[in-house]
């Protein structure tokens, strides 16, 4: 489906690195179902990340590695910084002037099937996790091990994904799709080539604050099937949300590292993922929708 003109996002917000412990990168361990629910269902994670989630269909504390495998657990590899503080001087501009527009063929998801899964198009294979930095008591919906879309999209439309949680006092919490991971026990993620487009658009309403982390080899760790070694810091984007759904465009050339990890250069050719990240000690309800290529 296309959604109407976009906003071009105008910079990029440096923002702190998180403190003590994993940083919120790339090793997650989600788990998934293929089932078709119509509704219910949100998540988050932690960006390293794996979800362990419990089961609860409610709340979980658990973190996920993203690698669509439901029996797998993730070990965040990757550390940030706990001790840097980033200054955020851009963030995206929702001001709609068409840059964004997603064909078909592009979208990566609408949720309109209400599974856990991307839209296969164009080689694309991967599962919806959440994350987070596992702080006893964090509260997370949905659970790790159902993470599928709930009622009530964008324009309209029936479904979005959905996420809510609090009580992650580390670095944070999040959810993320990998862009090239079949899942199951032996599943990695690979690269998949985006050197063809622009940047990615989305819709999304919720409050606060996220960053929207797109990942790259250069900033996965070696074990997940990156070439990282140490403080994977991800190329992205934050986005300042309202209780309206708001479209926004994120132009590649706009994308950017926090500054608290290894330097990486940006290559469209090599996406791995894409998440939506909330930082430490925040209280967060976000939904996103109609994520594709432009």
């Amino acid at each position: 489906m296309r959604t109407p003109p976009l906003v071009a996002l105008s910079a990029i917000l440096m923002v702190a690195a998180c403190a003590g412990g994993s940083e919120p990168n790339n090793n997650f361990n989600t788990s998934f179902g293929n089932t078709t629910l119509s509704s219910e269902g949100t998540s988050m994670g932690d960006g390293d990340g794996d979800p362990s989630g419990d089961g609860d269909p409610t709340t979980t504390t658990s973190s996920g590695d993203g690698d669509g495998d439901p029996t797998t657990t993730g070990d965040p590899t990757t550390t940030g910084d706990p001790t840097t503080t980033g200054d955020p001087t851009t963030t995206g501009d929702p001001t709609g002037d068409g840059d964004g527009d997603v064909d078909v063929d592009d979208m990566i998801d609408n949720f309109e099937d209400g599974d856990g899964a991307l839209i296969p198009n164009g080689g694309r294979q991967g599962y919806w996790y959440i994350f987070n930095d596992e702080t006893v008591g964090g509260m997370q919906t949905p659970p790790s091990d159902m993470v599928l879309p709930a009622g009530g999209g964008a324009n309209g439309t029936g479904m979005a994904m959905h996420t809510t949680g609090s009580g992650f006092t580390v670095w944070g919490a999040g959810l993320g799709i990998d862009l090239n991971n079949a899942g199951g026990v032996d599943g990695m993620k690979m690269p998949w080539d985006g050197s063809g487009y622009t940047g990615i658009s989305m819709w999304a309403r919720g409050s606060g604050q996220i960053r929207v982390a797109v990942q790259i080899e250069a900033t996965i760790p070696v074990a997940e099937g990156g070439t990282c070694d140490v403080d994977c810091d991800p190329h992205g984007m934050f986005l300042q949300l309202t209780d309206q759904w708001q479209q926004f465009s994120l132009p590649f050339g706009q994308l950017s590292q926090e500054g608290w990890g290894t330097p990486a250069a940006w290559d469209p050719s090599s996406l791995i993922g894409i998440q939506f990240k909330v930082g430490a000690s925040t209280d967060f309800d976000f939904w996103v929708d109609e994520i594709g290529f432009y």
